[in-house]
């Protein structure tokens, strides 16, 4: 197996990332991943700037229903529920909120007063959540990845 199995074919991307209903195998669901992964790491990095961070956010939804839509066709793959999908949001968020537990104290809290007293947002914070966000979706992959595909 090379990284090019885990490259999306964009012929492929609309089936596999729109739509809740049909099956995803192993592979197909990896490739859905590290696509949705890698461009919610771009996003991560092109948020640090104001103007784009509210475009970001409508493009992070997209991302977040797309996540929902391969995570329901793996679990209907291996001959479960999609709704299973909520488990495996409810995982994201108990590994999230432990990572970045371990974390915050390495990033320093990652947000600091300004001179005027409000809140700012360090680069920690960012840097931060993207080392949370490839952990969590790496583990949940891993696990999803290894679901037996049911033959019906």
């Amino acid at each position: 197996m090379n990284y090019q199995d885990f490259i999306i074919n964009p012929k492929d991307a609309q089936r596999i990332l729109i739509g809740a209903s049909g099956k995803l195998g192993p592979k197909e669901f990896a490739q859905g991943l590290v696509f949705i992964v890698a461009a919610s790491l771009v996003l991560m990095l092109l948020s640090m700037i104001p103007v784009i961070s509210l475009l970001a956010l409508v493009a992070y939804l997209g991302l977040a229903f797309a996540w929902v839509c391969i995570f329901s066709k793996r679990f209907h793959d291996a001959g479960q529920s999609g709704w299973m999908t909520l488990a495996a949001i409810g995982v994201a968020i108990v590994i999230s909120a432990l990572v970045g537990i371990l974390l915050n104290p390495v990033f320093g809290g990652a947000n600091y007063m300004t001179v005027g007293g409000t809140t700012a947002t360090g680069t920690g914070f960012f840097v931060q959540q993207m080392i949370t966000n490839v952990i969590v979706n790496g583990a949940l992959g891993f696990y999803m990845y290894r679901l037996k595909s049911v033959l019906i």
